[in-house]
């Protein structure tokens, strides 16, 4: 019977290193196979879904801001980017409950700014953290992701 063995008694480095080769041929193909069925995306931890997010366009927003002194008035426009499926906002017409809560929370929220505190781009981030936190406790099955200003204008 034949054996793989060279005269010093050790396996062919050329064969090792084809199986080696091999292997991480193999290892990558599944990978590759893998990362290709889910779209290029590798797994998250739950195998859960990642969240449909949708954009939630707010009319024109026009209120007095709370400056005592002076009478100044903030004009803003808000686009939401929300997760879910997209039911949970932005239905064209009136009568939208959820529109109707999320348009109170966010002048809610206006109103309690004054000129000096929305002037700055620290000021603007802030405004957007807190209106993220009160749509957020207001609406209903939906999650406020992110705001973004359309228009932004004070006097």
């Amino acid at each position: 019977m034949s054996t793989l063995r060279t005269s010093s008694g050790k396996l062919p480095i050329a064969i090792i290193l084809a199986v080696i080769l091999v292997l991480f041929a193999g290892v990558g193909a599944f990978t590759f196979t893998r990362m290709r069925a889910k779209g290029g995306k590798a797994d998250d931890k739950h195998g859960d879904k990642p969240a449909k997010l949708s954009m939630w366009k707010l009319e024109e927003f026009i209120v007095n801001l709370a400056d005592r002194d002076d009478s100044r008035y903030l004009k803003i426009s808000l686009v939401l980017e929300i997760a879910g499926d997209g039911k949970e906002g932005g239905g064209e017409g009136e009568g939208n409950p959820q529109e109707a809560k999320a348009r109170d929370a966010v002048i809610t929220v206006l109103t309690r700014k004054r000129f000096a505190d929305l002037i700055s781009e620290q000021g603007k981030v802030q405004l957007k953290t807190e209106l993220k936190s009160e749509l957020n406790t207001v609406l209903e099955g939906a999650q406020v992701v992110n705001i973004y200003f359309s228009s932004f204008a004070m006097q």
